[in-house]
């Protein structure tokens, strides 16, 4: 029946076991291992149970108890990125009133006589705990940033905070709402794509320097000083000075620049500009300059989006993002722009060179795929600014892109009650079934990665679950989950071929 486990229950001060033989059988591994579990509980026991996976520790459970406050027993470590409280003591609180407009919002973002850089993000209030989220990075990050709030909600519950810039959109003045689709074809997501697209070219036209992002994106650094080539980084010497793997100097000619949903950081790095322009460009992540050519490339978007002109091509397009992509390429030609292999822009953007469009590096501003699966910004030794909760797949919504978030320890907006509680830790291990493929492969010279060995492994996890599910229901507690190794993945196009399929 699946994997045996022993369990031991810790209450209050003192310890009592509880033999789960009955259910389950005895485990040959021994007694079950304490640990206290402070308010940091779930990201402390996620911890503990890598560190044992790593060690090749065999599938067991562990029962855990909420420590009392200054009881006894050591804590355990905290997670490299701890979890933030929801306010942030890093960055000094917002100064200035904010009365819904977005000019009094830009002025608490970029304090100063003249408007420089800031990043723009909307959401209504069905996202509180994304805008949260991404409130907590970005002060975190250092980052600039003002909040377009798309209902009157999440203006009220944004401007409680005090390091939150945010302001009424058209869109919450008028009362609209949407119905909550992520489809692009939806009749709301076309309106929320034309508001954002009008609201990014005012602040342009104000004369900012504007970095589009979408409110799943968390930033782990500024990318103020690589974007506007600024500062230290941009020196002789600098993370992104002359010479260095990703300068700085050649963007600055861009007039657009924007990330890309290919799937291969490396060779990203090696192609720049010819690689990202083989893919779709996702202005999920897009940085428009207030230069001529930048204002004119804003107007015309944000023309194309709202109020296309009859019979041309983008009438039938959905969003705005591809109205993008068709306005930067040449009609029926791939990719439609002149990338040179290694540049850091492309040119003969927008009918035939209207701007210069900058190619935003794969592993600076990571997908979701990049970060979450392959973890390119290990294999390439990099420091991203940025993780875009794409290819979450399946539903592909706020839920799913906040479970994403809190296993790679990027979710800062649970508050504290989250972490406590009475939790049962499930460890992983390898199935035997697994075990087996595993060796039998390897002896072959064959790859493991295959539908074969996954369907095992996906048995022997489901026979796991069942019974975790089971003690912890007993046992009246929240089971926390392992990481459960694929073998396969769900992918369509190209990326650094990680996985290695035979």
């Amino acid at each position: 029946m699946g994997a045996r486990f022993t369990a031991l229950l810790l209450v209050g001060a003192a310890s009592l076991m509880i033999l789960a033989s009955s259910m389950f059988g005895s485990s040959s591994s021994g007694a079950g291992r304490i640990v206290h579990v402070t308010e940091r509980g779930v990201a402390a026991a996620r911890q503990q149970q890598l560190a044992a996976t790593a060690a090749g520790s065999r599938s067991r459970l562990t029962n855990l108890a909420e420590a009392a406050p200054g009881g006894g027993g050591a804590a355990a470590p905290p997670l490299a990125t701890a979890t933030a409280s929801a306010a942030s003591p890093e960055r000094p609180a917002a100064r200035g009133a904010l009365d819904g407009s977005l000019e009094a919002a830009l002025r608490v973002a970029v304090p100063g006589e003249a408007p420089g850089f800031v990043m723009a993000s909307f959401a209504n209030s069905a996202l509180n705990d994304h805008l949260v989220n991404f409130v907590l990075c970005a002060v975190r990050a250092r980052a600039p940033f003002v909040i377009g709030a798309v209902d009157q909600a999440a203006f009220t519950m944004l401007s409680a905070r005090r390091d939150a810039p945010t302001y009424v959109t058209p869109m919450a003045k008028e009362g609209a709402s949407l119905d909550g689709s992520n489809q692009h074809s939806s009749g709301s997501w076309k309106r929320f794509a034309g508001m954002r697209t009008g609201e990014v070219l005012r602040m342009v036209r104000l004369g900012y320097s504007v970095l589009h992002t979408d409110i799943d994106v968390v930033w782990l650094r500024s990318p103020e000083p690589y974007l506007m080539c600024s500062g230290e980084a941009s020196r002789p010497g600098g993370e992104h000075g002359p010479g260095s793997r990703f300068e700085c100097g050649p963007l600055l000619s861009a007039d657009v620049a924007v990330s890309s949903d290919n799937m291969s950081p490396g060779r990203d790095t090696e192609g720049r500009a010819s690689y990202s322009a083989g893919g779709t460009f996702n202005t999920g992540i897009l940085f428009l300059r207030p230069t001529v050519k930048g204002r004119a490339f804003a107007e015309e978007w944000h023309a194309n989006v709202v109020s296309p002109p009859p019979g041309s091509r983008y009438v039938s397009l959905t969003s705005d993002q591809q109205v993008f992509n068709h306005m930067m390429r040449k009609p029926r030609q791939w990719p439609g722009v002149d990338a040179p292999h290694g540049s850091a822009v492309m040119r003969e953007a927008w009918d035939g060179g209207r701007v210069t469009l900058g190619s935003l590096p794969l592993a600076l501003f990571l997908n979701g795929h990049g970060y979450f699966v392959q973890r390119a910004d290990l294999r390439l030794k990099v420091s991203p600014f940025a993780v875009h909760a794409t290819y979450s797949l399946d539903n592909h919504d706020g839920v799913a892109k906040r479970q994403r978030f809190r296993e790679a320890g990027l979710w800062l907006a649970d508050g504290e009650e989250y972490f406590r509680g009475r939790f049962l830790a499930l460890n992983a291990s390898v199935p035997p079934a697994v075990a087996a493929a595993l060796g039998a492969a390897r002896s072959a010279g064959q790859s493991p990665n295959h539908i074969g060995v996954h369907a095992a492994a996906l048995r022997g996890y489901l026979a796991e679950l069942r019974d975790a599910l089971a003690l912890a229901r007993a046992l009246r507690r929240t089971l926390v989950l392992p990481r459960w190794t694929c073998w396969c993945d769900r992918m369509w196009s190209g990326s650094d071929d990680i996985f290695h399929f035979g």
